[in-house]
């Protein structure tokens, strides 16, 4: 009798875990608060800037560097900033979709293009390490996989959401509730921190001289490498020209935009590979704003991300460009 009852508990609790992890895993499909509550966060601001709004799409370069509140004064319409840190192409390929999905109708789409994210290779694309497989669906997966993700690298981790989703998505759910538990770069809480438009003001405001080479000397450990292989014509350019029939299917206008960069990240790029990524970019058919020059080496504290002075004076003619080419 004692060994039934033993059995029983045993089976009852291998039960209620079997449904609490599966549970789990479907609401984490339901609702990306769970599975990516970088993007959760910054829509939850997105639905409350009002119909409509001008959308900037981009890394963390947009994130710091596009005012999104200063432009809808400028402009006179709403904006919001959706930059996300370690994003490129595919990753704004997914994102764009869910939006749509959701409703959201922009009345334009800026759209960053950072050239270090148009590198491809066997490895896969630049970003593939940054848009890991449980922050994804089952479709998404597919579609990252159609721009050359590597199934090996995504897929493991996409299955151990669905199936272990508490332990796969701990750090989400640890980030929200107890963000002090974890690491900064470990919390996912990225779209917590930013104004009601979506910018995040920049974390510093000022830096010596001897901070500023720190700096710049990580971002060319960073970057260089990759802009010295870069071939501008890779599966990320592929998906840059999805977004953009996407847009068109939608009839969302698009303008492309190269985010301000200092010297010392403009010095990086090897001769002829400018002209390369420009020419590859305008092949695409829509207006591209070239902003690499816009700011001088005070107004950023790496290289290429702005200080606040430096994002309002980007906004500023970003607001005045925008005006020049939309139809």
């Amino acid at each position: 009798m004692m060994r039934r009852r033993a059995a029983v508990a045993v089976f009852a609790a291998l039960g209620l875990f079997a449904v609490a992890q599966f549970g789990f895993g479907t609401a984490a499909d339901a609702d990306a608060r769970f599975r990516d509550p970088a993007f959760a966060d910054k829509f939850a601001r997105l639905q409350r800037v009002g119909d409509h709004p001008t959308l900037m799409l981009g890394s963390s370069r947009t994130l710091l560097g596009f005012h999104a509140g200063r432009f809808g004064q400028a402009t006179g319409s709403p904006a919001f900033n959706f930059g996300t840190p370690a994003t490129g192409p595919i990753t704004h390929l997914v994102y764009l979709n869910r939006l749509l999905d959701r409703g959201v109708m922009p009345r334009m789409l800026l759209l960053e293009v950072l050239p270090p994210m148009l590198a491809d290779g066997d490895g896969g694309p630049a970003e593939q390490p940054f848009l890991s497989g449980e922050r994804l669906t089952g479709d998404e997966v597919k579609l990252v996989e159609e721009f050359g993700f590597r199934p090996d690298a995504v897929r493991p981790k996409w299955r151990a959401s669905v199936y272990a989703p508490w332990y796969s998505l701990r750090c989400q759910v640890i980030g929200r509730v107890a963000p002090s538990w974890l690491p900064w770069n470990h919390r996912y809480d990225w779209g917590r921190k930013t104004d009601p438009h979506g910018w995040a003001t920049p974390p510093r405001t000022s830096v010596t001289d001897a901070e500023r080479a720190e700096h710049v000397a990580k971002a060319h450990a960073e970057y260089a490498a990759t802009l010295t292989g870069l071939n501008p014509d890779g599966r990320p350019l592929h998906a840059l020209r999805r977004i953009l029939t996407t847009c068109d299917q939608h009839g969302i206008p698009v303008t492309m935009v190269l985010m301000p960069e200092g010297s010392t990240f403009r010095a990086m790029y090897p001769a002829g590979l400018d002209g390369r990524i420009a020419e590859s970019l305008k092949s695409l058919g829509v207006p591209l704003i070239d902003a690499r020059g816009w700011l001088a080496d005070d107004d950023f504290y790496d290289g290429h991300h702005p200080f606040t002075h430096g994002a309002e004076r980007f906004t500023d003619e970003l607001a005045k460009a925008v005006r020049g080419v939309s139809p």
